[in-house]
């Protein structure tokens, strides 16, 4: 593709003047036709246009592989553009992005993602804010290239982890709701006792004489101070009567206090939540990291995305965990249950929708785990399509409860072809002394034997 040859488009109003040199004139998005490579400029003023133009034009396959330009940018547009049009610029860099473009077409199919970073170096993945969205900050370019994904937040957390993106600057930290992720949160102080809202301030008054404590306007009688209670004069502070330290009231339970607590009202669910049980998100800028570059370099595809789940540690911890937790359940008598969560479709459902649709499937089921286990639970993601739970004292007489939460729970996936099959096990299992390898290699015949 020459640069001569490659497309050029102008949306929206045409130029005073030629700037854009051989460009085809449109005036909807939707007019110009999916195909690989070339130069887009969109000339509008109003931002919301601006923004629902680039939305649409990411919609349609191939567009990573586009320059973008705006001549007026918006917060949005800055996420998902090569910035201002200028068209010097713009053709110096579709000259250099030409030869990246068409090496990467000779090695088959990419990421989008790794595709959009790698041929354009000063390209990165920034958050962008927005108050309509219940997490208020997204990854734009990633809902853009990827429209099926579940949380872009997770997405890039296991692209990091992965070494696919590198996090290059800290853009904020804010905290979300534990149960719906929103970050749309009041903080209110409530009483430390009964955790009521209803509180107020008070400015209170103890009288030395019979010990009443109450607000200050109970005591005024007749232009003086009296305590209503044992009608003792109170003339001197510090000598009569004293001020307390608790100067807030709760009009619920009565109780005076000196601090409120606070707790976090999420504005979304409605949920309560103590502060230290909210959840902290931090959102950084992304640049191609250095697996990411490998990726790009030989035209490798990514591997399917496993499960962030929390309390989850690699096989080899997991194996040395069980087999001493196994040996202290039989000296002390304990008893344990472990987990097996076999998805036996996971592999075919990413070959028939991709890799994107999968990271989606992949992120709703974390979500739907992330709530239902307890933080001293132990997960190990032991197989692509296994993930072992190990649960500490919980008798093998609950398995049943469980099986029935995690099986409403696989109902609630967005997704028909999702398949979910729960296996269990009691522990102490004298079978373990004779070898934690092949103990679980046969627990893993029988899943699979089983399908």
């Amino acid at each position: 593709m020459s640069e001569r040859d490659s497309p050029r488009y102008w949306v929206g109003d045409k130029p005073t003047t030629d700037i854009l040199e051989n460009a085809i004139y449109v005036s909807n998005i939707n007019d110009i036709p999916s195909q690989l490579g070339g130069i887009l400029c969109i000339n509008l003023s109003n931002h919301q246009e601006i923004d629902a133009s680039l939305r649409a034009f990411f919609r349609q396959p191939d567009r990573w592989s586009w320059c973008v330009y705006v001549t007026t940018e918006t917060d949005y547009s800055q996420c998902v553009t090569d910035g201002l049009f200028d068209h010097a610029t713009a053709l110096e860099t579709w000259s250099s992005i030409q030869p990246r473009l068409e090496a990467i077409l000779s090695q088959g199919s990419i990421d989008p993602l790794i595709g959009w970073l790698g041929i354009h170096r000063r390209r990165r993945v920034f958050a962008f804010k927005s108050l309509e969205s219940t997490s208020i900050y997204s990854y734009p370019i990633i809902e853009a290239l990827f429209p099926d994904l579940y949380s872009t937040y997770r997405y890039v957390l296991s692209e990091q982890n992965h070494g696919v993106l590198e996090a290059e600057q800290l853009i904020d930290r804010i905290r979300v709701c534990p149960h719906c992720s929103s970050g749309h949160l009041n903080y209110i102080e409530v009483c430390p006792d009964c955790r009521s809202i209803d509180i107020d301030l008070q400015s209170s008054l103890h009288c030395f004489t019979c010990g009443h404590v109450g607000a200050q306007q109970s005591f005024q009688r007749r232009g003086k101070l009296e305590c209503p209670k044992c009608f003792t004069q109170l003339r001197h502070i510090g000598v009569d009567y004293d001020r307390p330290l608790e100067n807030h009231v709760c009009n619920h339970c009565t109780s005076l206090f000196v601090e409120a607590g606070t707790i976090a009202q999420c504005l979304s669910c409605r949920a309560k939540i103590k502060i230290e049980e909210l959840a902290v998100r931090k959102y950084h800028q992304f640049k191609l990291g250095e697996n990411g570059e490998y990726i790009y370099q030989h035209g490798k595809t990514i591997q399917a995305p496993e499960l962030s789940i929390k309390g989850k540690v690699e096989i080899g911890f997991f194996q040395n965990l069980l087999a001493w937790l196994n040996k202290v359940a039989l000296r002390h008598h304990e008893h344990h249950t472990l987990l097996a969560l076999h998805l036996p479709s996971l592999d075919a459902y990413g070959k028939q929708y991709g890799d994107a649709s999968l990271f989606s499937l992949m992120a709703q089921l974390t979500g739907r785990l992330s709530s239902l286990f307890r933080d001293t639970d132990i997960c190990c993601q032991y197989k692509q399509d296994v993930l072992l739970v190990l649960m500490p004292n919980t008798p093998y007489s609950n398995v049943d409860v469980l099986q029935r939460k995690l099986l409403a729970l696989s109902e609630l996936i967005e997704d028909e072809d999702f398949e979910l099959n729960v296996f269990s096990w009691g522990l102490p299992n004298a079978a373990i002394d004779d070898g934690i390898s092949p103990w679980l290699d046969g627990l893993m015949e029988h899943i699979y034997a089983a399908r």
